[in-house]
Order: C-alpha cells, then structure tokens, then sequence
C-alpha cells in the first residue's frame, strides 16, 4: 500500500485522532510522486538510449555486421542509424521537458493536462519505435535479397531445382516469425517498464478528478 492509499485508511479508520489534511496537502503529495514517475521515465528513456548506442560499438566487429557493410549500401544503413538515434533523442528532450512542467505545475487542472500529455508522448513513442523496428527490419530484408551472395546462391539453386515458390515461402516465413519474436520482446520490455510508470501516473491523474482547488 503505498503512501496516499495509507493515508486515506487513517482518514476513515481515525477520523478524529489524526489531522485533517487539506486539498492542497494532497495535491502536493500527488504532485510530488507524478513528478518522481516523470523522472523515471526520463531515466529509463536515457539508459535505452545508452544500451542501444553501447551495443552498436560493441557488435560493429560482429560477422553480421561486418557483411552487411562490404555491400557499400552506407546510403541506407546510415540514415538507418541516424534515424533511430533520432528517435530516441527527440523523446528523450520530449520527456525532459515533460518532467520540467510537472515539477513546476502549481494548479489540479494543469497538473492533470501535463499528466495526459505525458502518457500521449510515452505511448507515441513506443509506437513510433515498434514502427522504426519493423520497417528497418524490412528494408535488412530487401537488402538481404539482393545482395547477399549466400541467398542469392540459395536462390538459384532453388530456381534450377524448381523449388523456388517453396525457397521464398520458407524464407519469407522464418522471417516473419524471427521479426516477430524480436518485436515482440521490444513491445513486452515496454509494457514491462514503461507501461508500469504510465499505471502509475493514471492512478495519480485519477486521483487528481477527485479533488478540486
């Protein structure tokens, strides 16, 4: 139970042994913890950012990296990058500046507002990011297609072979169920962790239309 579901039971069990606490004093305590939730959500946006950045200097050795550049395809992998650094940038200034209004909210109404919009700006970029997954996943597949000497080999051997219907089917397939089982476990660490923060903050928002100054 946590500090206002706490407060609230003194309320009803010990009306006339404890202090009665003012609108003010509650929404100070709401303000506080939708404040200290917003920072979370900065943090974890940040560590994401980091983790991903880490990662790429830490698989820029890897076989499946390295083939993908003798393709001389910088023109797509490039933007590529730049684009999810992008991304993930541009949310994270978002959710600062989110934090920096709720910290210096002083009213119920804009409080609430800067709440919703701060749930809108995390749910758009879970979304915006699962988009980015799955479309750079497609284009690594086109890519794959036309410049991978071992497909292409497979390819053809299929094709001689009369299989190629079959060849595509299977690869086609394979893929699907692989991007899925990746974007799956990006959705599920979402939900994991920003959708716990964002239960929260609803909890807050909804205690907030009880109230009003």
């Amino acid at each position: 139970m946590d500090e206002l579901e706490k407060l609230k039971t003194d309320w009803k069990k010990n009306r006339d042994n404890f202090p009665r606490f003012s609108e003010k004093e509650i929404y100070a305590m709401l303000h506080r913890r939708s404040s200290s939730i917003v920072k979370w959500i900065l943090i974890v946006s940040i560590l994401e950012f980091t983790l991903w950045l880490g990662l790429s200097f830490l698989l820029k050795d890897a076989k499946s990296v390295k083939m993908i550049d003798s393709y001389g395809i910088d023109f797509i992998t490039i933007p590529l990058t730049v684009i999810s650094y992008a991304i993930i940038v541009y949310f994270v200034a978002k959710f600062y500046i989110n934090y920096k209004k709720i910290t210096t909210t002083d009213n119920v109404k804009t409080l609430m507002d800067n709440i919703l919009k701060t749930r809108r700006t995390v749910m758009i970029y879970i979304y915006v990011n699962l988009a980015y997954i799955f479309i750079s996943s497609f284009i690594i597949f086109l890519i794959i297609i036309n410049y991978d000497s071992n497909f292409i080999s497979l390819h053809k051997k299929s094709e001689a072979n009369g299989n190629e219907a079959m060849f595509y089917i299977i690869y086609i397939i394979s893929t699907i169920f692989f991007l899925a089982v990746f974007v799956g476990a990006i959705w599920l660490f979402y939900k994991l962790i920003y959708g716990l923060l964002l239960k929260r903050l609803h909890k807050n928002y909804e205690e907030l239309k009880k109230i009003d100054l």
